[in-house]
């Protein structure tokens, strides 16, 4: 089963305009979540997916300048973008991974792919018991397709997987409890979401030094704050 973890991105942000562009360290925010992305050892690639809209040229552009692999696909049905992405990619597996999560846990993708592997009646995984941000889902390929040929809302276009999340007695999934929300951490959000969210990423950067760390790292480093 090829397995390929793909980005979600857009620069039509609505709470923040061209986040994806915006500098997180060193690089610019999309760039740093695709060198997280890259820790996976079992994801056999990675891209960027954004869409065909025009709002989206420059982070197409940028991704082609920095050597980004990097798929377009319908701006609103999300879900569709996804499917087209992943069969131009040949991957039968693909994780979701928002791209305004830099910190997203690679422990627990390659833990998922690995339940993939072990179980071939497995449709569908995702993380709880996290900060928002460690999160991600795994999912077949054949299944999106499968739901995308069903009568859609809107909604359940543009949220990639809340038909199944809605619907889980149809479908074999599993829940990976990562048990990384401590209860005197629970406000704090690692998505940039916001402007001021970077502030807070970059805090936690300066200290990380490199792309790869664990998520207990950025853990103790919340801790720190917390005194």
């Amino acid at each position: 089963m090829r397995k390929a973890i793909l980005i979600q991105s857009r620069l039509s942000s609505s709470r923040f305009p061209k986040k994806m562009v915006q500098k997180l360290g060193d690089r610019t925010l999309v760039e740093y979540v695709y060198q997280r992305c890259l820790q996976s050892e079992i994801a056999d690639q990675v891209i960027v997916i954004t869409s065909t809209d025009t709002s989206d040229d420059e982070l197409y552009n940028l991704c082609n300048e920095k050597n980004i692999p990097v798929c377009r696909g319908s701006l609103n049905d999300v879900l569709k973008r996804y499917i087209d992405c992943a069969v131009h990619a040949q991957a039968t597996i693909v994780c979701r991974v928002c791209g305004d999560s830099p910190f997203v846990d690679m422990d627990a993708i390659d833990q998922g792919f690995k339940l993939f592997d072990s179980d071939k009646t497995l449709e569908y995984v995702s993380t709880e018991n996290s900060l928002n941000g460690f999160m991600s889902e795994i999912i077949r390929v054949d299944v999106l397709q499968r739901i995308h040929s069903f009568q859609l809302n809107d909604s359940d276009k543009e949220h990639v997987t809340k038909y199944i999340r809605d619907n889980k007695e149809k479908f074999s999934t599993f829940l990976l409890n990562l048990d990384l929300c401590p209860i005197h951490l629970k406000n704090y959000t690692l998505t940039i979401d916001y402007e001021n969210d970077l502030k807070i990423a970059n805090f936690i950067i300066n200290h990380l030094k490199c792309v790869s760390f664990k998520s207990s790292d950025i853990i103790e480093i919340l801790n720190k704050i917390e005194g």
